[in-house]
C-alpha cells in the first residue's frame, strides 16, 4: 500500500475499515484501559481494523473519550439477549472476551460465545485468572466461574488464546486510604505468603501485542506476503469471503499465566512500599470477612466511586487521548471503589497466595511482549505520594 493510500485509509469513514474486532466489557476500568490502548495502537498500525466495543450502559458520557477514536464503534447490548449481541458483533473476524465483574458472567459470556458461533467468528482472546483451573478444589466459587467460561470457550472456538492474570498492582491502590490513615497494610494471608503481581500495563500491551500481530499477519498472508520463510501459514482458517486467517499464530490454543517478573511475599511488599514511602506502614494479618468489609466500605468514601472514570483509566495507562486536553483533570479526586463481585474475586486471590498455589514466576508474559514486566517496586515508586499520609 502507497502512502498515499495508507494516509486516505485513516482519513476515510469507518466503512473503509475492512476488518472488525469485537470487545465486551468495555464498561469495566480495566475492558476500558485495553480498549483505548488497542484503539490507539491499531489506529497507528493496523488503519483498516475497527474495533466493536460492547457495553451495556449509555455510552453517551463516561466511553466520551473512546469514541473519539474514529476506528471505534461503541454498541449498547443486552447480554441476555443473544440476538442483540449478534447484531453487534456481526462481521467481526474476533472478539476480546472479558468476563464482567458481575454474578451473571458465567451466562453472559455463555451468550456472547453462542452468538459468536453463530456469526462465525472462530477467534476468542480470553482473560482469565490465575489457579482458574484449581479454584473448585479449594471452593472458590469466583475463580472457579473463570474456569467455566475457560471450558466454553475451548467448546466454541476452533482458535483461541486464553490469558489468566495473576493479582494486579493496580489492585493494591484499594489499600491506600488505610495506609494513609493508620499505617496498615492488612491482608488476609501471612507475612511470608508469596504472590508474583503483575502489572495491568504489562497485560494490556499482551492484549495488544497479540491483537496487532493477527491483524498484520492476516493482511500480508492475504496479499501473499507472508512475515518470514518459515511461516507457512499452515494451520490457518478460512472464513467465508476466503481469506486465511490463523488468530493467535504461535499461541494458537494455549492458556498462558501472565505472571509479573518477581515474586514477593506478604511483608515483601509492605516493605517496598515503606522504602519508596518512606513510611513505616505495618504488615497485618487480618481474617477473610474483616479484610472484605473494609473494601466494601471503600464505596462509602468520598471521591471513590463504582461508576467507571475513563480519565482515571488512561492515566492509570499512561494513555494520552487525543483531542483530551481535560485528560487529567479529575484522577486525583476520583477513585475506583470495587463492586462485590470485584471483592470476592481478590480475596479468592488472595486465598490462592495464602494456600502457596501462586506463588511463582511462569515467564508467559516475555513469550508475548519479549520481556519480563514491570516490577512491584516500579509500581510503588510511580503511585508512592497515594499512600502517603497526610493526603485525605
Amino acid at each position: 500500500m502507497s502512502s498515499l493510500q495508507s494516509t486516505l485509509s485513516f482519513l476515510l469513514p469507518s466503512s473503509t475499515h475492512n476488518k472488525k474486532i469485537a470487545i465486551t466489557n468495555v464498561d469495566s476500568w480495566l475492558g476500558c484501559c485495553i480498549a483505548v490502548h488497542l484503539a490507539e495502537k491499531l489506529e497507528k498500525r493496523c488503519p483498516n481494523v475497527q474495533i466493536i466495543a460492547l457495553t451495556c450502559k449509555d455510552a453517551d458520557s463516561h466511553l466520551d473519550k473512546l469514541k473519539k477514536f474514529k476506528n471505534v464503534h461503541i454498541h449498547k447490548i443486552d447480554y441476555n439477549d443473544e440476538k442483540s449481541i449478534e447484531r453487534a458483533i456481526s462481521g467481526a473476524k474476533c472478539a476480546l472476551l472479558l468476563p464482567e465483574m458481575t454474578e451473571h458472567r458465567v451466562k453472559h459470556a455463555k451468550n456472547v460465545l453462542a452468538a459468536m458461533k453463530k456469526e462465525k467468528i472462530k477467534g476468542c482472546l480470553m482473560l482469565s485468572v490465575e489457579g482458574a483451573e484449581i479454584a473448585e478444589n479449594h471452593g472458590l466459587k469466583e475463580i472457579k466461574s473463570f474456569h467455566e467460561i475457560e471450558k466454553m470457550v475451548e467448546e466454541y472456538c476452533s482458535c483461541y488464546l486464553i490469558l489468566r492474570k495473576s493479582i494486579l498492582n493496580q489492585c493494591f491502590l484499594l489499600w491506600s486510604p488505610i495506609v494513609q490513615e493508620k499505617q496498615e497494610f492488612p491482608m488476609s494471608c501471612t507475612a511470608e505468603c508469596q504472590m508474583a503481581p503483575l502489572d495491568a500495563c504489562d497485560l494490556v500491551c499482551a492484549i495488544e501485542t497479540v491483537i496487532v500481530e493477527h491483524c498484520r499477519h492476516d493482511d500480508d498472508h492475504n496479499k501473499g506476503n507472508p512475515r518470514d520463510s518459515t511461516d507457512t501459514n499452515a494451520d490457518a482458517e478460512t472464513d467465508e469471503s476466503g481469506e486465511k486467517w490463523n488468530f493467535g499464530g504461535i499461541h494458537k490454543n494455549k492458556k498462558y499465566i501472565l505472571t509479573g517478573p518477581h515474586k514477593i511475599t506478604a511483608q515483601g511488599l509492605v516493605q517496598v512500599l515503606n522504602e519508596e514511602t518512606g513510611q513505616r506502614v505495618q504488615f497485618k494479618q487480618v481474617p477473610r470477612e474483616e479484610l472484605k468489609k473494609y473494601f466494601e466500605s471503600l464505596k462509602e468514601r468520598e471521591n471513590w466511586y463504582e461508576d467507571l472514570s475513563i480519565d482515571r483509566c488512561c492515566e492509570m495507562m499512561d494513555i494520552a487521548v487525543a483531542g483530551g486536553d481535560d485528560m487529567h483533570e479529575d484522577h486525583d479526586h476520583h477513585h475506583m471503589a470495587p463492586n462485590q463481585s470485584v471483592i470476592n474475586l481478590m480475596l479468592d486471590e488472595l486465598e490462592l497466595v495464602k494456600k502457596g498455589e501462586v506463588g511463582f514466576v511462569s515467564g508467559d508474559l516475555e513469550k508475548i511482549i519479549g520481556h519480563q514486566g514491570r516490577s512491584v517496586k516500579d509500581f510503588m515508586h510511580k503511585y508512592k505520594d497515594e499512600f502517603r499520609s497526610g493526603r485525605l
